[in-house]
């Protein structure tokens, strides 16, 4: 008897035929998949760096257009908002599905974006749909007291001596303390004194401490600490300029821009306001100069106060430099040297990230009302000093405006 090959065979060419067109739907719908995810990556990656881009321009500029920097930071990654084949949102604060709806310390953007398919049409599919987002966290930047509010702070990364005490006159902290910066093993902070005594509450050290018996009456002396940047990226350094020249009348001087010498010979009495300074300020044996609500900056050049010459400065009481008594721009690294005499006195903030200061004492039970910030410190003197901080004297920096992408 024969057997029915032929119509075996119609079978299994139909079963090939439905097998293939099986393989062709299953492989086109892989591609699609495979388009689709590379589309959401990359409307993720859109959406990400949009968001970024807008937070940092709010927390620059609250009020301005920070929207029109995120929707141009994803127009440049593709996404143009054409409202055809994406969709383009900026939001302060976020909307939902976002678990920060509401919160106006975030920005978000979403991304829609519409995908044609190549062979999803087979199956009836289209178009595909991808919605993405990002948030980002906004911290807006805060004043705050310097380096934990210690009186006096060298911040040289690697000097060894960066805080020395080498007087043979008794000096007292009040307020704050010692923070020294350095990483020296051995000596961050060294005292070379044994016939006077550095009274403070604390002294904390990155790196090591080398004194002598008797020398120190702290109650708490702290190594190893975390060190801070350098050059300074935990607080922002104050951004000063004069608009106008500074002018002499008599012994007066009105604030302004100076160069030269400073302050002129003539002059016993700075008004209140801001001195720019590109010269060094030098006060010789004798000289007097009596200064309220005064910033002074040092643009170049160095400061020199003789024991013999009586200086009464204190900082502005209010406005953007309240506190803020001598600057030096990290620009300039020019020695910081003052000696004064008992009826000196000084109140707000020495700051000069890359300058050496040395403070000899000044002789007075009351003279230094101040937190000296210097890349060194040096302590030293014949003179009693007494150095009393209080914040409510001295300059708050206000803290670097930070994001942070939170989805």
């Amino acid at each position: 008897m024969k057997q029915p090959h032929s119509s075996e065979r119609g079978q299994v060419l139909v079963i090939i035929a439905v097998a293939i067109i099986g393989l062709v739907g299953i492989t086109g719908l892989a591609i699609d998949g495979s388009r689709a995810y590379s589309d959401r990556r990359q409307a993720q990656n859109a959406a990400d760096t949009a968001a970024l881009a807008a937070a940092l321009a709010y927390a620059h500029e609250p009020g301005g257009d920070f929207a029109s920097v995120g929707f141009s930071r994803a127009a440049s990654n593709g996404f143009d908002d054409n409202e055809i084949t994406n969709d383009v949102e900026v939001n302060h604060p976020p909307v939902e599905p976002s678990f920060y709806a509401g919160n106006n310390d975030y920005v978000q953007v979403i991304i829609t974006s519409h995908l044609g398919t190549l062979f999803g049409r087979v199956v009836g599919i289209e178009q595909l749909t991808n919605t993405v987002q990002a948030v980002v966290r906004v911290y807006p930047s805060e004043y705050t007291e310097m380096y934990f509010g210690n009186a006096v702070v060298g911040l040289a990364p690697h000097e060894c001596k960066a805080i020395k005490y080498q007087g043979n006159a008794d000096t007292t902290l009040t307020g704050g303390g010692l923070f020294v910066n350095s990483d020296c093993p051995d000596a961050a902070f060294f005292n070379n004194s044994s016939s006077a005594a550095l009274d403070a509450p604390s002294l904390t050290s990155v790196g090591g401490v080398a004194y002598k018996e008797g020398a120190l009456d702290v109650p708490s002396i702290s190594t190893g600490a975390q060190a801070f940047s350098y050059p300074p990226r935990e607080i922002v350094l104050p951004n000063i300029a004069c608009s106008g020249d500074a002018e002499v009348n008599g012994d007066t001087m009105s604030p302004g821009n100076w160069s030269g010498k400073f302050p002129p010979s003539s002059v016993t009495h700075l008004e209140s306001g801001v001195y720019c300074v590109n010269g060094d300020f030098k006060l010789n044996a004798s000289d007097v100069l009596i200064g309220h609500d005064v910033v002074i900056s040092m643009e170049s050049g160095g400061v020199t106060w003789n024991g013999s010459a009586t200086v009464q400065l204190d900082a502005p009481e209010s406005g953007p430099f309240k506190g803020l008594l001598l600057y030096m721009p990290i620009t300039n690294s020019s020695d910081i040297k003052i000696n004064g005499n008992s009826d000196s006195k000084f109140a707000g903030t020495i700051l000069a990230p890359a300058s050496p200061i040395q403070i000899n004492g000044t002789g007075g039970a009351d003279g230094f009302h101040c937190q000296v910030i210097g890349y060194t410190v040096d302590i030293a003197g014949t003179s009693a000093m007494d150095i009393r901080y209080d914040d409510s004297e001295n300059w708050d920096a206000p803290t670097p405006q930070s994001i942070e992408l939170t989805h």
